[in-house]
């Protein structure tokens, strides 16, 4: 009996051991200080992964003209604005992704203020006087004059963008200092254009575009994209062609969401195609507005009562999307070198011939002292205005 009762209080006791629960405090979860900042041009910001003892991997997922990253340690980064604009932080632990987003506004422009100097005391010259006994009295010496005040530097306060009038388009990422420092309006300036990318044939990424964009860059010359919003998402190499674009300062455009041309579509259809590759482009870039071109530059009535932005047309034809056996490598150079002052070109960075074509198109333009320019930076050149819509085919 004793034995029984012994073990029927061991297994009570068991279970009321067995029946106890220790609270566990669950592991806190990763998370960046901040995932939205904004900064002023010159500013800094740290970021901080906390919640890891992990090395974090720190990249701008976007908008690299915008910000730089520095200081960069095992969990930590700082953020530094550039230009006025938006951007995006990437920070990788493992496979875990967080990101911060930057919004970048102009710095102050306060004036500087300009001190009084006091004024300068004029010193006469002292002369000796002759004593009566004739002998000279030495002259008192001449008090040492001030310093004045030095003058503080006076930073100039870039002069502003004019306001737009109604309906005129201009695209934010312009930059007209670039204009200033690189482009003799003078000398004459064509605008190169790549219509079908990001690169990519079906289901393979094809480097075509990346191969363009290089060769542009190599000569310092700018050109304007009109990407397809399909094929951006179609791959991170997409995406990462069209961040490409932005970085080194090339234009990017729309030029629908598919292949499929828009001249007998409803409006229902064209801005739904067109708002779908806005969307895109907009989260990419920070800006609120692109160029656009059709697909197969076909136009009908309705697409101009929607479309709300200059339409860009072409009055140079590469021909490059002809099959091999009408238009080649060599058949795309000669049409382009015919370009001439104030003229659209087209091509598309979605063909092998065309990447071959196009170093070789930019050596004769240079030997024949031609500069290559963006859409948006063509007109701004020449002073003329875009307005939306309405189409274009070159600059007069």
């Amino acid at each position: 009996m004793k034995k029984m009762v012994k073990g029927l209080s061991l297994v009570l006791v068991c279970s009321l051991v067995a029946g106890i629960t220790v609270p566990v405090s669950a592991a806190k979860k990763m998370k960046l200080s901040s995932k939205k900042i904004t900064l002023k041009v010159g500013q800094k910001k740290k970021l901080e992964v906390k919640n890891t003892a992990k090395k974090v991997k720190w990249s701008i997922k976007s908008g690299k003209k915008y910000i730089s990253l520095s200081g960069k340690k095992k969990t930590s980064v700082v953020v530094k604005a550039k230009k006025q604009g938006k951007a995006v932080v990437l920070a990788k632990i493992g496979n875990k992704k967080l990101t911060c987003q930057v919004t970048i506004k102009k710095a102050d422009t306060k004036k500087p203020t300009v001190p009084t100097t006091a004024p300068t005391a004029t010193v006469t010259p002292a002369v000796p006087t002759l004593t009566p006994a004739g002998t000279l009295t030495p002259a008192p010496s001449a008090s040492p004059m001030e310093t004045p005040a030095a003058t503080p530097e006076v930073t100039e306060t870039p002069e502003p963008e004019e306001p737009l009038e109604p309906g005129e388009f201009r695209y934010e990422g312009l930059d007209r200092a670039w204009i200033e420092k690189n482009i003799d309006p003078a000398k004459p300036v064509v605008a190169m254009t790549f219509d079908d990318g990001p690169g990519s044939n079906g289901s393979t990424f094809v480097d075509y575009g990346l191969r363009i964009q290089q060769a542009l860059k190599d000569v310092g010359a700018h050109a304007t994209f009109f990407y397809i919003g399909g094929n951006i998402v179609k791959s991170e190499e997409c995406r990462q062609e069209v961040q490409q674009a932005l970085d080194w300062g090339f234009e990017i455009a729309n030029h629908s969401y598919d292949y499929a041309s828009l001249d007998k579509a409803s409006a229902e259809e064209i801005k739904e195609k067109l708002d779908k590759t806005d969307a895109i482009l907009k989260e990419m870039s920070g800006y609120s507005s692109f160029l656009f071109r059709a697909p197969n530059v076909a136009y009908g009535d309705t697409m101009f009562e929607v479309i709300d932005a200059p339409i860009i047309d072409v009055s140079n034809w590469s021909h490059d999307y002809k099959p091999d056996s009408e238009v080649d490598k060599d058949k795309i150079v000669a049409n382009v070198k015919a370009a001439r002052d104030g003229d659209i070109i087209n091509m598309h960075s979605t063909y092998e011939k065309t990447a071959e074509a196009v170093p070789e198109i930019l050596a004769y333009f240079q030997e024949k002292g031609i500069q290559v320019v963006s859409v948006s930076e063509l007109f701004a050149i020449r002073g003329k205005k875009l307005m939306k819509g309405e189409k274009y085919f070159r600059v007069d």
